[in-house]
């Protein structure tokens, strides 16, 4: 988030407010018998297609032979690095289970609670719910979790939140199979999660060092209170651990930008101001309605930022490790909207609900009890997305814009400044993505699969991280370094409904080695014209070696003079031939996600300069052809 804080304070202030002192939520039983009634009435009008479907996959969990999780599995981490075959297979283990449990809440008739209670009960024995790439952060570092130094993660929280669902609806028909399993439930939610939480505040996200914090810090916090308000009795001990998890929520609010934007990215944002909203509406209704937070509007602004990234159908800009192809969360975005009665929010969530095909979430039973009761409402709305004319996130420095409102024809730009140390960093200051008639033609590759690696000091040697893999210059051989001082400046923006323009400069984004005193990049939209203009004014302090302007495309590129042409883009790219040589690098793609939406290979293409000038201009034009394939996709 932003490195700036500002005291706000709101959700904590509001709390204290509201309950001086203490025994808070005194409605807290009947809100928690209204979930299973709730979550009952909305399952009973779903389309029978859609239950169908429902108990078909719960048949195929009632026959799953449940896999062990090895210790050899878990330690895959610590001796190759490779963290996805442990937590693929725990991720399954929990599937199955929701898909069961959504099947007995479909059917009603207790068929598959034995197979239920199997599978939770292998979950409640795990030595840990922390994901191996996380328990780094104990004492002994990557290795077999110590239960005595307990930590709570992402998958931890996601785990308790699981468990906490499961118990607020099936708790009696649990009862009456066994007189222990319920007892294990609390047991277990209170020694991985509520008592570490209230017994230690070291841990990174809670944001209680004074130090910045992301999404887990949302995402660990709405986890772990819902969990807690659906199994804990009104009390001191929720009294204070709801208190403790407002002051670590707000530690987050206080360190966001007014702009509201979320510099992880759109996908990143689901479990950011995704997770903060239903954190907020818990509350909302476990209160009443008392603990309210529609009139601020830096968090109304935390919502809008959804559709603001939102290029065309689910393609996202994608700066940082955010993906682009990617859908958010129906049900966060329509949460914003009804919280701050924001009509646009309400229909856009309808439309992300519409590009899943109206399909609810089933791999999660918290997310499609939520999901659920919703599920009329999202799809009898207007399914609309707004498609700004342009959208700018000052604070983050990042900027974009269309030809026309409301529309995908045409080109689209989206351009960032802002600095080399930001959440899930890439070096990419001055990167911009182009995108014509919605489909990508000059992109950003975005994150690849995680490894020991992506968060580790060798993070600058992953290739998808590094300058020259972005729509950046190379400047005199040097590419950008990370940190918080390597910047973009003087960034400004303007628009018009004839032209759209940011710049930044860059200079400062590349370490001494590259001998740049000003590197200032302009990117402007000419909706009359529908074309693009890239100019780079520098001055550099001496001339060491060539320096080379990168544009990465999923497509190949055919060169004629002065220009290169994207047919598949539908595009054309215009330079001056005194200036540059065009060299050509083929990327074959072997990271699965990164292929999964580009395609087997990337192209790089390299204008390098020919002389050896120490100022001067270049300029580059970006136009839509007649040749565009518009019925090309990825």
């Amino acid at each position: 988030m932003a490195q700036t804080t500002v005291k706000r304070n709101w959700l904590f202030n509001a709390y204290q407010q509201v309950y001086p002192t203490g025994n808070a939520l005194p409605e807290l039983i009947n809100w928690q018998q209204k979930q299973q009634t709730a979550g009952l009435k909305a399952i009973a009008i779903l389309p029978d297609s859609t239950k169908e479907k429902l108990i078909h996959n719960a048949e195929r969990a009632n026959n799953y032979k449940w896999p062990s999780l090895p210790s050899s599995l878990y330690l895959d981490y610590k001796l190759t690095g490779t963290r996805v075959n442990y937590e693929n297979l725990q991720g399954e283990r929990r599937k199955m289970l929701s898909h069961l449990v959504i099947g007995e809440l479909v059917d009603n008739k207790g068929k598959y609670i034995p197979q239920i209670v199997n599978g939770l009960w292998l979950l409640l024995e795990e030595s840990t719910w922390v994901a191996p790439a996380h328990i780094v952060m104990q004492k002994e570092g990557a290795d077999l979790a110590n239960i005595e130094n307990p930590y709570i993660d992402l998958n931890a929280s996601r785990t308790a939140l699981t468990v906490a669902s499961i118990y607020s609806m099936l708790s009696p028909k649990f009862a009456a199979y066994s007189k222990v399993i319920n007892g294990r439930i609390l047991y277990e939610l209170n020694r991985r999660i509520f008592d570490p939480y209230l017994k230690y505040d070291h841990f990174w996200w809670m944001g209680f060092k004074d130090n910045p914090v992301n999404n887990w810090n949302t995402y660990v916090n709405a986890n772990s209170l819902q969990a807690a308000l659906l199994v804990l009795k009104p009390g001191a001990k929720l009294d204070s651990l709801t208190a403790k998890l407002l002051k670590s929520t707000d530690n987050f609010i206080n360190q966001y930008p007014e702009d509201g934007g979320c510099d992880e990215g759109p996908s990143y944002w689901d479990m950011a101001g995704g997770r903060l909203i239903q954190l907020m509406l818990i509350l909302n209704q476990a209160s009443e309605g008392k603990l309210d937070w529609s009139n601020k509007e830096l968090l109304h602004r935390i919502g809008t930022y959804t559709y603001k990234m939102q290029i065309a159908g689910n393609y996202n800009v994608n700066f940082a490790d955010a993906n682009a192809l990617y859908t958010q969360n129906p049900e966060s975005v329509y949460e914003y909207g009804l919280m701050f009665k924001d009509k646009t929010l309400q229909e856009y969530a309808s439309f992300l609900f519409k590009e899943r095909k109206n399909q609810i979430p089933a791999d999660d039973i918290s997310d499609f009890l939520a999901s659920a009761g919703i599920y009329n409402d999202l799809k009898n709305l207007p399914a609309s997305a707004p498609y700004p004319q342009y959208s700018v996130l000052p604070d983050l420095q990042v900027f974009n814009a269309r030809l026309k409102e409301g529309e995908t024809k045409g080109l689209f730009f989206a351009a960032k400044g802002g600095n080399n140390a930001e959440s899930h960093n890439h070096n990419d200051i001055g990167n911009f993505i182009v995108y014509a008639d919605g489909k990508p033609a000059l992109i950003d590759a975005g994150v690849g699969t995680y490894t020991a690696k992506t968060f580790s000091d060798k993070r600058y040697e992953l290739w998808n991280v590094q300058s020259q893999w972005h729509n950046c210059p190379t400047i005199n051989g040097v590419n950008q370094q990370d940190g918080k001082k390597f910047a973009a400046s003087d960034f400004k923006y303007s628009n018009t409904n004839t032209l759209a323009s940011v710049s930044m400069d860059i200079a400062h984004a590349y370490p001494a080695a590259a001998q740049v005193k000003k590197w200032n990049r302009s990117i402007t939209l000419n909706r009359l014209e529908n074309e693009i203009s890239l100019a780079d004014v520098f001055t550099l302090n001496a001339y060491k070696a060539p320096t080379e302007l990168n544009f990465l495309t999923p497509y190949v590129a055919e060169q004629k003079k002065g220009e290169l042409y994207f047919k598949e883009a539908g595009i054309t790219m215009s330079f001056d031939v005194a200036n540059f040589e065009v060299n050509m690098d083929e990327k074959p793609m072997d990271d699965i996600r990164i292929a999964k939406i580009w395609g087997e290979k990337l192209y790089r293409i390299r204008l390098t300069s020919k002389n050896k000038n120490t100022s001067g201009t270049y300029k580059i034009l970006i136009r839509e052809t007649k040749f565009s394939n518009n019925n090309n996709s990825r």
